[in-house]
């Protein structure tokens, strides 16, 4: 009877063993499933890239192998393609790693062509951002000094994606702040663009003064989205570190009752969903 345990036990550490050597094999095709998106404008465009790969989710070793792929940009410089250039996108991956888990590989690179970047705007437009129960604060933009954020800016405007978004940020005798689909300072449109202001090397001499429109960003220099925020007073120590490009030329004093009227969560400005002011359109007109 003991021989026949030992047998028994010797077969079931054998194929337990034989398990922990097997290759989990299959095939993993690296860029026909990525969704590839040019963002930006003509001459400024950018890659963006999600990864669809498709692959047995069920095995944690192929999902680490999945998760370490890297897309690189064979040719061309991300931040400056134009209409029209070809580009191809490049998976790179642990080859040995593929080995080990017996797994074979298809369409390492993948070419694209760009298309449909917008040119980037110049000269001055009109901005009215009309907030609910305020009224007009009306602005001239200057497309000549931030191109890539007016362009980014009225675009956005334009096709209503600041309609029914708020101020949820307000401090009085600095600024109030708004245009976060989040409602919450986390949000923001499907792109981020360059920083148009001095410490990224861009030369912007627009200053923060009363009345002057700018990005909001994160603490990365190209992180502005669709966050902006209106200077209620001049605060010089945001010069050359954020994008200002334009001025309000009417309605301050309704950015004035907006400070004074609306209640604040904390010294960050917070204010709670219910009591954000409300933007019910943005509109930009080019002046001729």
């Amino acid at each position: 009877m003991k021989k026949l345990i030992r047998i028994i036990l010797a077969l079931a550490i054998g194929s337990t063993l034989i398990g922990c050597s097997s290759k989990p094999g299959g095939t993993i095709d690296l860029t026909s499933n990525i969704k590839v998106s040019i963002r930006g404008f003509n001459g400024k465009g950018e890659v963006y890239i999600d990864n669809n790969t498709k692959y047995d989710k069920t095995n944690s070793d192929i999902r680490d192998f999945v998760a370490d792929i890297e897309y690189t940009l064979e040719n061309g410089a991300n931040g400056t393609l134009s209409n029209g250039d070809e580009i191809t996108i490049k998976a790179k991956y642990s080859k040995s790693k593929a080995k080990d888990l017996g797994l074979t590989i298809k369409n390492p690179t993948k070419k694209v062509k760009v298309s449909g970047l917008k040119d980037l705007l110049t000269g001055y437009y009109d901005c009215e951002i009309k907030v609910k129960n305020y009224g007009l604060i009306k602005l001239k933009l200057d497309a000549n000094t931030a191109p890539i954020t007016v362009s980014n800016f009225v675009g956005l405007a334009n096709e209503g994606f600041y309609n029914g978004l708020t101020f949820h940020r307000i401090i009085k005798g600095f600024m109030i702040q708004g245009g976060d689909p989040n409602g919450d300072g986390t949000g923001g449109s499907k792109q981020t663009i360059k920083g148009e202001f001095t410490a990224n090397g861009v030369d912007n001499p627009l200053k923060h003064t009363r009345g002057v429109i700018s990005m909001a960003r994160s603490q990365s220099n190209d992180s502005a989205s669709s966050q902006f925020f209106i200077m209620h007073e001049d605060t010089p120590s945001l010069d050359g570190e954020y994008a200002a490009f334009g001025c309000a030329y009417s309605g301050m004093d309704i950015v004035d009752k907006i400070c004074d009227d609306v209640k604040t969560e904390d010294s960050n400005g917070t204010v709670s969903k219910k009591n954000q002011p409300v933007i019910e359109s943005i509109t930009c007109t080019k002046i001729q």
